[in-house]
């Protein structure tokens, strides 16, 4: 969390890779000069706090829905990058093997291959689950026990879940 490199490279993938880097949240930052980017490093450590999402709504694809964004400010979406390096080896290691949603370096087909390899052989149940708005009605307090953390690391999760629109 610490690591100068892990915030530098936090800092280029939302700032400079990312394809809404140009997307300004609440804060209005919608792009960082060199200098600017060196002084977010200097900021980004666990606070606890957060700054509220600004709230967009965009439209389905092929329908005349639209669902809502939250587009944290860049601060934060560096910080999130930040977190997610220093977490996501941990978790990738307890995940199910067979597991392929939201996961980096799996797709779609990915899973349709593993599904065609296990019924070769004998008959099988495939799950598939819809996770439509599963994220608005998440119970926070049990997400954040699951995780299992303390201190800081709860506090800056929990900060996030909370911070509003």
């Amino acid at each position: 969390m610490r690591s100068w490199s892990n915030k530098v490279l936090s800092i280029r993938r939302v700032t400079q890779d990312n394809r809404g880097k140009k997307t300004a949240g609440v804060d209005g930052v919608k792009a960082l000069s060199p200098k600017a980017r060196l002084q977010l490093e200097g900021q980004l450590k666990i606070t606890g706090k957060s700054r509220p999402t600004l709230r967009v709504w965009i439209p389905k694809p092929g329908k005349d829905e639209k669902r809502p964004l939250g587009i944290p400010t860049m601060k934060d979406r560096a910080l999130q990058a930040l977190l997610k390096h220093a977490l996501e080896p941990e978790w990738e290691a307890h995940f199910e093997k067979n597991s392929y949603g939201f996961r980096p370096g799996r797709s779609c087909h990915d899973a349709i291959k593993q599904i065609k390899n296990a019924i070769q052989t004998k008959a099988k149940f495939v799950l598939d689950a819809d996770i439509a708005k599963c994220f608005d009605k998440i119970d926070h307090l049990a997400l954040l026990q699951k995780l299992g953390y303390t201190g800081k690391f709860r506090q800056q999760i929990k900060a996030w879940l909370k911070s509003g629109a």
